[in-house]
């Protein structure tokens, strides 16, 4: 053998080399290359996907009729939590609280009643705390500002020499909106039905 044959020799024996390993790696690397890119098409789908649903919400009227809600919710627990806690030593801070969260209409109720109601104060020297136990909204009207909801609650009456007493309400609340504000526009006690009626 010469040292042509050799070196012909060792050439062929490493391209057969390089083949083999080509062809041992190939399977690996497409299925490799096969998965990369699987998960990169998932992904894109994926990202479409809530792109489009970020989207529509964001376009969405249901999220500005949720918060004109919760902000009709807020409301309605403050005006039942005015409504019901006074302080026969604070009456001032009572029927303040009582317009600050009143529609015009409301609040020429409440100032046409307050002498009285300030009497019947003083005179039962009593306090009360409210906890409103649970509300929502009937109706909401949106394009016309109006609103109905229904609340329970619990109250403690405190007076002058004598024990505690909790008592249940359940309410039903009229709201109108005044500029971006929702306001107080009536309120009363819902009438119990008994079995036999």
């Amino acid at each position: 053998m010469t040292s042509d044959e050799v070196v012909d020799e060792v050439g062929v024996d490493a391209d057969e080399q390089t083949d083999t390993d080509t062809r041992a790696e190939s399977p690996v690397q497409r299925y490799l290359v096969l998965g990369v890119a699987g998960f990169a098409a998932a992904s894109l789908i994926v990202a479409a996907v809530f792109g489009v649903q970020w989207w529509v919400a964001a376009s969405d009227d249901n999220l500005a009729l949720a918060q004109a809600r919760d902000e009709v919710l807020r409301a309605g627990t403050a005006a039942v939590k005015a409504n019901l806690e006074l302080d026969y030593t604070n009456p001032d801070g009572y029927f303040q609280k009582q317009l600050e969260i009143s529609s015009t209409n409301w609040q020429q109720q409440v100032k046409a009643l307050e002498d009285n109601a300030r009497k019947v104060m003083a005179t039962a020297k009593t306090k009360v705390t409210s906890t409103v136990e649970d509300i929502a909204v009937e109706e909401l009207n949106q394009h016309d500002g109006k609103a109905s909801l229904l609340a329970a609650a619990s109250y403690v009456v405190n007076a002058e020499g004598q024990p505690p007493a909790t008592k249940q309400l359940r309410l039903e609340i009229a709201m109108v909106r005044e500029g971006q504000a929702w306001k107080l526009d009536s309120i009363g006690a819902v009438p119990t039905v008994t079995g036999g009626q």
